[in-house]
C-alpha cells in the first residue's frame, strides 16, 4: 500500500501493472495506482517492450511476464522475470524455447523454494518445464506435447491448452485443455520430465472448452470457467477427485451473444465471484453460498472485450479493475451491498492500447 498526497490530503493507493499489446509506440507495461477510497485510477509510468507482453504473475518480489512471438523469430517470445517496485521493472532473467509463445505459467513454490516454472503454449499445444536456480529462470528441462481435437469446429481444432497451476493439496499440476474438453493432471519430476496422469485426468461436457480453474482457500471447491459455452462448473474437490456440483451461465442468456468468458476471480473473503464476458461485454457478479455453489446477482456493462479483472478491498471498500482489450481502456467498478449485492460503474477509467493483463504489485522486500 502506498500513500499519495494531493492538495495536502493523504490518499491510500494500491499499485498494479497493465500489459499492453498496442503498437510500436504504445506496446509495453504500464504502471498504475488505484485510490482505494474512491476507485480512481492513476497512471504512473510506461515501459516499452520489444514484443507483446501477454501474461504475467507475481513471483515473490519478481514479476514474470510471457511474451507473444510477433515476428516468427526464434529470439522472439519467451518468458522474462523482473525485479519489481510499485513503478518500475528491472530485467533479471529470460528463457525461451525456439521463440515459443506461452499464454499462462506458474511456479512450483515461492521465491525461496521454487525450482521450476511450468508454462503452456496454446498455439503449439505444448506444456514446458523450466529450471529456476538462484531465483533466476535458467533453461527448459522438460516438455509434453498434447494431441487431438474436440467437437466444435475451429475453436477445438487443436488441443489449445490455456491454463496451468498446481493443485492445492498435491504436488501435481492441472491444465485446462480447451480444445480437448479435458482437465489434465500431470506429475513433474525433479529432472523436469512431465508425466501425464491418465487415472485422475477427466473429460468435461463436450463443447465446454475449459479455459481456467481456480480453487477456494480451503481447497475443497474448484471453479472451472468454460470459454465456449459460457458457463462455470463448480466441483467438490478432495484428494484428486472432482465431483460436479453445479453449472451456471456466466451471463443472463435471455439474449444469445457470441460470447467468451475470459476471467474469474474471488473477492477478498471469497463471499462472491467476478466474471468478465467478452461479447456480452460485461462484468458479472455471483454470490458464493456456504456449500460453494454460485448464485447470480448482477452484471454491469463494460467497454468492448473485457479480458481480465483485479479485485481490491481496502478501507471498507471493494473495487474491481477491468481491462478491455478492444475498447483500449481500463475501468474501475464498485461493489455495493444493496439489493443483495451489485456492481456499479465508477467515473474513473484510463486509456491503454489493447490491455490484456492486470497484475497487482506485491511488496515482498
Amino acid at each position: 500500500m502506498a500513500f499519495l498526497f494531493f492538495g495536502g490530503k493523504r490518499r491510500i493507493t494500491k499499485a498494479f501493472f497493465v500489459n499492453s499489446l498496442g503498437n510500436n509506440q504504445t506496446r509495453g507495461i504500464y504502471t498504475f495506482q488505484i485510490d482505494v477510497e474512491n476507485g480512481e485510477l492513476i497512471f504512473k509510468r510506461h515501459f516499452s517492450t520489444p514484443t507483446d507482453p501477454f501474461y504475467s504473475f507475481n513471483f515473490g518480489r519478481f514479476v514474470c511476464i510471457t511474451y507473444r512471438n510477433r515476428t516468427g523469430s526464434k529470439d522472439d517470445g519467451g518468458i522474462c522475470s523482473y525485479a519489481a517496485t510499485a513503478e518500475t521493472l528491472a530485467l533479471v532473467s529470460r528463457v525461451t524455447d525456439q521463440g515459443k509463445t506461452y499464454v499462462h505459467a506458474c511456479t512450483n513454490g515461492d521465491l525461496d523454494t521454487a525450482d521450476k516454472l511450468i508454462a503452456v503454449d496454446y498455439y503449439n499445444g505444448e506444456l514446458s518445464a523450466f529450471r529456476i536456480a538462484k531465483k533466476k529462470l535458467v533453461t527448459k528441462i522438460g516438455g509434453y506435447q498434447f494431441s487431438g481435437k474436440g467437437t466444435v469446429p475451429v475453436k477445438q481444432a487443436l488441443p489449445y491448452p490455456t491454463f496451468v497451476d498446481y493443485l492445492p493439496d498435491q504436488d501435481k499440476i492441472i491444465v485446462c485443455a480447451m480444445g480437448l474438453d479435458k482437465l489434465c493432471l500431470f506429475d513433474v519430476q525433479d529432472d523436469g520430465t512431465i508425466v501425464y496422469d491418465n487415472v485422475h485426468s477427466f473429460d468435461v461436457k463436450p463443447g465446454n472448452g475449459p479455459k481456467k480453474v481456480i480453487f477456494n482457500e480451503s481447497g475443497n471447491r474448484a471453479y472451472v470457467l468454460n470459454a465456449i459455452n459460457s458457463t462455470i462448473d463448480v466441483y467438490q474437490y478432495e484428494n484428486l477427485k472432482f465431483e460436479l456440483l453445479q453449472t451456471v451461465d456466466t451471463y443472463p442468456k435471455d439474449d444469445e451473444y457470441d460470447n467468451e468468458p475470459t476471467d474469474l476471480k474471488f473477492n477478498f473473503d471469497q463471499t462472491h465471484l467476478y466474471v468478465t464476458n467478452k461479447g456480452h461485454d460485461s462484468l458479472a457478479l455471483f454470490d458464493v453460498e456456504e456449500d460453494g455453489t454460485l448464485t447470480y446477482l448482477d452484471f454491469e456493462d463494460t467497454s468492448p472485450d473485457p479480458v481480465d479483472v483485479l479485485v481490491y478491498n481496502e478501507e471498507g471498500n471493494e473495487w474491481t479493475v477491468v481491462a478491455c482489450q478492444k475498447g483500449g481502456i481500463i475501468e474501475s467498478y464498485q461493489y455495493r451491498k444493496e439489493k443483495g449485492g451489485m456492481v456499479v460503474e465508477t467515473k474513473f477509467s484510463c486509456m491503454v492500447n489493447e490491455p490484456v493483463k492486470l497484475t497487482p504489485f506485491v511488496n515482498k522486500f
